[in-house]
């Protein structure tokens, strides 16, 4: 898998851990509604989102290596945000992130899409 597929799989199931993390937080029933920790691991996606974004623009060296640290670091956090808050969904979707950072950092970095 190449480098701008691994940032696109990162960038979907980030989109998707946003919407469980919403859903946990006003669907009635689900344990966790009205309260700030679903709201926390949809910003912590967010910031992932963000982040895959800003992974596709980034043209030196240096700058990806700081991003995709960042990246590591925004999805173990929000994996284990959403494991504390059993949104077991959201868990798996922010699995599939991690499968897709593996993706770009062992992908070429020089192709074109």
């Amino acid at each position: 898998m190449s480098y701008r597929h691994g940032l696109t799989v990162i960038m979907v199931f980030a989109i998707v851990a946003i919407g469980c993390g919403l859903y946990g937080y006003f669907a009635p029933l689900t344990g966790v509604t009205g309260v700030w920790g679903p709201l926390a691991a949809a910003f912590g996606a967010l910031c992932i989102l963000l982040g895959g974004a800003l992974m596709v623009r980034a043209r030196s060296r240096g700058a990806r290596f700081v991003l995709m640290l960042l990246l590591a670091l925004g999805i173990v956090l929000t994996a284990f945000a959403a494991w504390l808050l059993h949104q077991w969904i959201m868990l798996a979707a922010l699995g599939l992130c991690a499968v897709g950072w593996l993706a770009a950092v062992s992908g070429p970095e020089g192709d074109v899409a």
